[in-house]
């Protein structure tokens, strides 16, 4: 599946993203998140035993999100 945001992850992994452009790409893919306490959005979906966990209230480093990157190559190697 092709995404802009997806692309725009790739090329710039420690941009100013915010947890809403993870949890729209995640609906996007049918991925699961939680938020209800903490101070991380953990990201999961059931094809893959991963998970990637995004701060909340921090701007996220691009080890948070090349770990989302990550866990959407995997569900897309299964499919």
């Amino acid at each position: 599946m092709h995404n802009k945001r997806i692309a725009a992850f790739r090329e710039n992994p420690g941009g100013a993203w915010t947890p809403a452009d993870f949890e729209i790409t995640a609906s996007q893919y049918a991925m699961k998140f939680r938020k209800a306490t903490g101070t991380h959005v953990v990201f999961t979906h059931p094809s893959t035993l991963y998970c990637a966990a995004i701060p909340l209230k921090a701007a996220p480093r691009s080890v948070h999100v090349k770990a989302f990157l990550e866990m959407i190559d995997r569900m897309e190697e299964i499919d």
